[in-house]
């Protein structure tokens, strides 16, 4: 380079220094001029503003997520808006707050909104070249421009800025300004405020976090894009320096602390949503309910609730691997289901799908539900919205109404080919022609006699039992709703069967046992269990129903599972063509129904029954939960006695069936049931498969 060169080159910088100087120099000038101004009038009140121009921030009210519990306390669901967790100011930790204050306003707890001295800082800075780590505005200032203004750049904004900070500070508190400014600015990865960005960043709670991790949060405020650690872990280890660094020099922490807090490993968490990753269903359905047991909230998200549930956390991960270990008993069922025609007109196999729903009968508290094999193909809730056919799953409606009328277990009837409005129910061939008991009947889930007992008793004392006993979803004036042809709800099914586990008292279910608001206020408490519920068959009649159920495991659909019958009862459903797949049973303290089948109704082909795809799970499931919860034993209510009677014939015998009575309406010792003549068979020919066990 010549020496002109090198001359014109000298003068070039010296002319941008100088010009560089003027305009700094002019700007600190004006700025301080005009601020001087604005405090000096502000002194004699010539700018006081109106309180609803601070109203806004004045009036803030803390945003944090609505959180769900489980009956442990365990925390499963979070619902929000944008994520806040919100840390009152006397719990946020000192950590914390040394670290935002060194790096953003080392001056906060002394100025009055606006800090001349780190206008001057920032200026000073900018003279010689550098880049500044601590801005100029003061935190005041920050919350004013986040709740107020737009972070349009000129002379005229930053005045404004100014001006609203000093009258600010007139209103709040300096411990409130802090507090609304560490729980609402945006800390990147969709984290508002310091408690939030501890759980996106490091999965913890704030609290919970180390010095070199709160100096990695506190440097996100500047600019969380640019230093987001998921991002950009070298740029934001830097940041991190550059505010250990300032802590040093707040004399906050000495620079041994530094040294050793710098290299210090930060490991960060990948965020997931915990909605999605445990009781999803549950997690919507408690969703749902919140909004109507607190209809004047028009947006339960970010409310800062507090929901307690009834969920069972150890039941519901039984649940859940109960449902992903059966993946090879669905998959090969699958093999068998039916096509469906897509949008576009071609032909696809249906998913087969299932369901688990599981309650405390004695309180009708809910403790697992899986709405459905994979949450993220499909977040329809099969235990609450899908309405089924329950095939043989209702007729202990049918049974129990007949022993309400003095029908009775040992009670024989004829079984042959019958027609009741036009259909003709199916019942094994190798069963016509014979006698049974109403027992044998019931545990073979044989049709014919169902309809036959139902044609005596009559259809109208049917189905007001079944509305008794939970059943919700209207039923159709047809005698096929004996045999289940009336579409009914998980939810439905699982009241029916906890009013027989709970001797005939029909508790109302819950989800929801709490809800308070973050400060602990109790905006909802559900009422205890015996207001909810309500007498739907006598204590005789329902362990009546609960010991012919126990012959369902010992001899009957549900023999597969024999191994639970000395705590557990149930009956097996398989609507036509077992489009729908049921077991439905339980213990003396939970009550579990479990639904296999297809969300388009589509046919199952084979041998396919509620017996060898519900039953399977509902054993997996209930064999663990049996060992969580014991049970107890189902002890016999006052005027119950039992005999041991001959299946086929209804007589007393040595060798037969274990059966239970009403005390006086037992069979009489060596008579046969009178059932046989009081019943009439009526034969028919070319019967059609209507419905099935």
């Amino acid at each position: 380079m010549s020496w002109r060169t090198k001359q014109f080159v000298t003068k070039n910088r010296l002319w941008s220094s100088l010009l560089r100087i003027g305009t700094a120099v002019s700007l600190a000038v004006i700025l301080g001029t005009l601020v001087a101004t604005y405090v000096w009038l502000d002194t004699l009140q010539v700018f006081d503003l109106k309180d609803e121009q601070l109203a806004t921030i004045v009036d803030f009210k803390a945003q944090d997520n609505t959180l769900i519990f489980a009956r442990n306390g365990e925390k499963i669901g979070e619902l929000f808006s944008k994520y806040h967790v919100h840390v009152p100011i006397k719990q946020m930790p000192k950590g914390m707050v040394d670290a935002v204050l060194a790096i953003e306003d080392r001056s906060y707890w002394q100025h009055r909104g606006f800090d001349p001295r780190g206008i001057l800082r920032a200026a000073t800075v900018r003279l010689k070249g550098g880049s500044s780590h601590q801005g100029a505005s003061t935190i005041t200032q920050q919350v004013v421009r986040n709740f107020l203004l737009t972070n349009e750049r000129s002379l005229q904004r930053k005045i404004q800025e100014i001006g609203l900070a000093i009258q600010l500070e007139k209103r709040l508190s300096k411990e409130r300004i802090l507090e609304i400014y560490l729980n609402t600015m945006f800390l990147g990865n969709g984290a508002y405020g310091v408690g939030a960005a501890a759980h996106r960043y490091f999965g913890k709670e704030l609290a919970n976090l180390d010095v070199q991790e709160f100096a990695l949060i506190a440097g996100l405020f500047q600019s969380p894009s640019r230093y987001n650690p998921a991002r950009y872990p070298e740029r934001a280890k830097k940041r991190q320096l550059q505010v250990l660094s300032a802590m040093v020099q707040a004399r906050v922490i000495t620079q041994r602390d530094m040294n050793q807090l710098g290299r210090a490993r930060l490991v960060y968490k990948e965020y997931r949503p915990i909605n999605e990753e445990f009781a999803p269903y549950f997690i919507d359905f408690v969703r749902e309910e919140t909004q109507k047991l607190l209809p004047k909230r028009s947006n339960i998200n970010g409310q800062g609730l507090r929901i307690y549930t009834t969920l069972d956390i150890d039941l519901q991960r039984l649940a859940e691997r109960g449902l992903a270990s059966s993946g090879k008993l669905l998959d090969d069922a699958s093999k068998k289901v039916g096509v469906v025609t897509n949008k576009d007109g071609s032909p696809t196999k249906a998913r087969l799908e299932a369901a688990l729903l599981s309650v405390d009968p004695t309180t009708g508290e809910i403790l697992a539900m899986v709405g459905g094999r994979n949450y993220a193909e499909s977040k329809f809730n099969r235990t609450t919205q899908a309405l089924r056919s329950p095939g043989s799953a209702f007729k202990p409606v049918v049974y129990a109404q007949a022993l309400a009328q003095g029908y009775k277990w040992s009670d024989v009837i004829f079984v042959s080919p019958i027609t009741i409005d036009s259909y003709r129910p199916r019942t094994p061939e190798e069963d016509f022609g014979k006698e049974t008991t109403l027992l044998r009947a019931f545990y073979r889930s044989m049709n014919t006699p169902t309809v036959e007992i139902g044609q005596k008793i009559g259809l109208a004392p049917v189905t007001e039992l079944a509305k008794n006993l939970g059943i919700r979803s209207p039923l159709k004036d047809e005698f096929g709703t004996m045999l289940g042809s009336s579409d009914v709800t998980m939810m439905d099914l699982s009241r029916m069967y906890s009013t027989f586990a709970n001797y005939g008292n029909l508790v109302e279910h819950i989800a929801i046992s709490k809800i308070t608001s973050r400060d602990g206020k109790v905006l909802y408490a559900a009422p205890k269990p015996a207001a909810r519920s309500k007498t739907a068959l006598t204590p005789q009649i329902a362990f009546l129903m609960t010991e012919g159920m126990r012959t369902v495991l010992q001899f009957g659909t549900g023999a597969s599972a024999g191994h639970l019958a000395n705590f557990g009862v149930g009956k097996t459903g398989t609507s036509n063509e077992s489009t729908d797949n049921w077991f439905c049973g339980y213990g003396s303290n939970i009550a579990t129904v479990v639904w296999v089948g297809t969300d388009e109704h589509v046919r199952i082909s084979g041998n396919v029954t509620g017996g060898k795809l519900a039953l399977p799970i509902w054993e997996k499931f209930m064999s663990g939960a049996f060992k969580a919860r014991p049970p107890a034993y189902m002890s016999p209510p006052e005027h119950v006695v039992t005999a041991i009677v001959n299946p086929h014939f209804g007589t007393r015998t040595d060798s037969g069936v274990r059966m239970y009575f009403v005390k006086g309406n037992e069979p009489p010792a060596e008579s046969a049931s009178a059932a046989l003549e009081a019943l009439s068979a009526t034969s028919a020919a070319g019967y059609r498969d209507v419905f099935r066990n």
